[in-house]
């Protein structure tokens, strides 16, 4: 899923919230946008996952996780910049693959 460009006020610097939850059967690898505006991965994560970090203005801001469980489990999602949320989402299933990106102004 792509936003294409969040339509928020511009300014220097923007406060990123990356929140995860994983039913206990889940087990997740999560990539995200860091600081440096690199990728960072982190694998076999579960329970709840959450990660702040300062980015620049016109930074590509990406957020892919991809969880599997071997029976039908929970999976929710949440991204909020500057404390606007900009994605809420949950999904059922033995493999969740959530993925979304956008640029900051």
């Amino acid at each position: 899923m792509s936003k294409g460009k969040l339509d928020i006020p511009q300014k220097e610097t923007y406060t990123v919230v990356y929140r995860a939850g994983f039913d206990e059967h889940l087990t997740a690898d999560v990539a995200y946008t860091d600081e440096r505006g690199k990728q960072t991965e982190l694998k076999e994560l579960n329970g709840e996952w959450d990660k702040t970090v300062t980015l620049k203005s016109g930074t590509h801001v990406q957020l892919k996780t991809l969880a599997i469980a071997k029976k039908e489990a929970k999976g929710e999602y949440k991204i909020l910049v500057d404390g606007k949320v900009v994605s809420e989402y949950a999904l059922r299933g033995k493999r969740l693959n959530y993925t979304l990106e956008f640029d900051l102004p």
